[in-house]
């Protein structure tokens, strides 16, 4: 079942409408974590490029995963957590999420991103997501730092985290595995200084 269509599927159970946006760009739209969405997002996390791109060697059960999002959701005061559209379709389309897990004593975040599916990725999409994901972060959480770590395999996402501001940090060596191979970890970070705008945030409130 595509993404499209589930989200039709679970609009008409829910009694939803059009979905809530709270910033958007040109492709991409941020809005919330969604409790309505929570089986979607598990279809996606159990993607094989997904769970190696992560790291994961086990999938997740559907129970589990519905557990973790009342933990997830309860978690609101720690923790940035967005469900990515796809704004350039006939309705805007769910196509991943992104979240920042918040160290509020160094006002630092852990950013972390998925895309749902092969159609969302390659298009820009990940990375105005990961834009707009900082611009909140920077501007309306006033985060100093943004941090990330990827395996170094995935260049893909490496070139994708630089045009949206990120800067390599350093690596951590044989952290990691891809395809059976163990492998380094890439650190990354943004600062607000060096962000590359323009802000979403800053353009709706002046």
């Amino acid at each position: 079942m595509s993404s499209r269509h589930a989200l039709k599927e679970e609009r008409a159970i829910s009694g939803q409408d059009e979905p809530v946006i709270w910033l958007q760009g040109e492709r991409v739209g941020l809005g919330p974590f969604s409790g309505d969405l929570v089986d979607l997002y598990w279809r996606w996390e159990q993607e094989p490029a997904v769970l190696v791109g992560y790291g994961r060697q086990t999938p997740d059960s559907l129970d589990n995963r519905r557990e973790g999002y009342q933990h997830q959701a309860r978690g609101t005061d720690d923790q940035l957590r967005f469900t990515i559209y796809d704004v350039n379709t006939t309705s805007p389309t769910p196509v991943g999420t992104t979240a920042v897990l918040i160290d509020h004593r160094v006002r630092t975040g852990e950013f972390i991103i998925q895309l749902g599916d092969s159609a969302s990725r390659g298009k820009g999409i990940g990375t105005e997501a990961a834009r707009l994901t900082l611009d909140y972060a920077f501007h309306i959480t006033n985060l100093k730092c943004v941090y990330l770590s990827v395996l170094a395999p995935n260049t893909r996402a490496i070139a994708s985290y630089e045009r949206a501001g990120f800067r390599k940090t350093g690596e951590r060596r044989n952290s990691g595995y891809w395809l059976g191979r163990r492998v380094n970890e890439v650190l990354m970070d943004a600062i607000p200084e060096d962000f590359p705008g323009p802000s979403v945030v800053q353009q709706n409130v002046e």
